[in-house]
């Protein structure tokens, strides 16, 4: 789906990741988790949108490797919704979400994440 090139070029980095398709997979699966909507195909309006959260995905994983491999099931934070594991009361400072906020910021503005505002308040 993500080719080194685009990686590359959309970061204006000169290299991408070693393992870049193993982070391209992870950060699928993690932006599937918490999208409302299913992946756009490549002629829809928003692809483009979600390929670059896809990609500001990827680097942030690339960058917090950490949140890949820490096994400890410490809880989890969707949001404001914050669930922790009762007995890590010393995880609780790590309760780092596993999204990047770039990510986050680009789903939610394309329709792919629902910010639970209410939607339009026309009069």
């Amino acid at each position: 789906m993500i080719t080194e090139k685009e990686y590359k070029a959309y970061l204006g980095a000169d290299t991408a990741p070693k393992n870049l398709k193993r982070l391209e997979n992870i950060s699928l699966n993690t932006l599937r988790a918490i999208m409302i909507k299913n992946i756009p195909t490549k002629d829809s309006i928003i692809y483009k949108e979600f390929i670059k959260a896809l990609i500001e995905q990827i680097y942030y994983y690339s960058i917090n490797p950490e949140l890949i491999e820490e096994s400890s099931s410490s809880g989890y934070t969707l949001g404001s919704y914050s669930e922790n594991a009762s007995n890590n009361s010393s995880n609780n400072s790590k309760s780092i979400t596993r999204v990047s906020p770039s990510s986050y910021d680009i789903l939610l503005n394309c329709g792919l994440l629902y910010s639970g505002l209410g939607g339009c308040n026309c009069e």
